[in-house]
């Protein structure tokens, strides 16, 4: 049986922000200053992590500030995404 329960605390936002095509270097910690507890930012798609806003993300993830995901995006695709703390 399969648990279909929304487990996400009310006061958790789920938007998603795409910053793929911003090609300001502070495009990602404005996304992540702007954006709400639980909110997905993607950074970066394709076949591996890469792009403009990988340092930040990586940076942001060391400082706790945000989780770092990745997920499949089509054959041989991925979304590369942080969600805020």
């Amino acid at each position: 049986m399969t648990d279909t329960r929304n487990t996400t605390p009310p006061d958790v936002q789920q938007q998603t922000i795409y910053i793929t095509g911003d090609t300001k270097p502070d495009a990602f910690d404005r996304a992540l200053g702007e954006a709400e507890r639980g909110t997905k930012i993607v950074y970066h798609i394709g076949q591996h992590c890469g792009g403009l806003h990988r340092f930040a993300a990586a940076r942001a993830e060391t400082e706790k500030r945000c989780f770092l995901f990745c997920k499949r995006d089509g054959v041989g695709q991925f979304a590369y995404l942080a969600v805020k703390r």
